[in-house]
């Protein structure tokens, strides 16, 4: 059996589809994109711990309803802008494709994490957009939330 996941993250929603050979066996929209996020939550550039706290919140209330409902399998695929957005902030090749693991993206998390706490930027290199910091939210908590152990985020 061939299952896959794809989460089209979107700037004001997103859409789930789950399939099973070839076959839809769910297809959702979610109230969350990363514009929309970051204009609700995210207020400072770049995002302060609290404003992440915030929308780590909303975004886990919109996920967590997927939980039974999803397929199991190992690795989200993620698309659309928002994955254009990642792909952009981490300096990617405009036609990349990233395989992250969990551990993967948890480390650039953790990054984005001591930005909004006051490390310098540079030293990082990362982007300060709101919508940036939104993206990486919405996949760490998938990929937490909705048990993947992995993400390839696709242009």
């Amino acid at each position: 059996m061939t299952v896959q996941t794809t989460l089209q993250l979107g700037t004001e929603t997103s859409t789930v589809l789950c399939t099973q050979n070839g076959h839809v066996v769910l297809q959702q929209e979610l109230q969350l994109g990363t514009a929309s996020l970051a204009r609700q939550w995210m207020r400072h550039t770049p995002p302060t711990p609290l404003d992440i706290e915030h929308a780590i919140e909303v975004t886990e209330d919109v996920l967590m309803p997927l939980a039974a409902k999803l397929a199991r399998t190992d690795k989200l695929q993620l698309s659309g802008l928002g994955a254009e957005l990642i792909l952009q902030g981490v300096g990617a090749a405009p036609d990349a494709a990233l395989h992250w693991s969990l551990d993967e993206v948890e480390d650039l998390f953790n990054r984005i994490a001591m930005v909004s706490q006051g490390r310098p930027i540079g030293h990082d290199a990362l982007p300060t957009a709101p919508e940036f910091y939104a993206a990486m939210v919405i996949v760490r908590e998938c990929l937490h939330h909705l048990h993947f152990g992995s993400v390839a985020v696709l242009a």
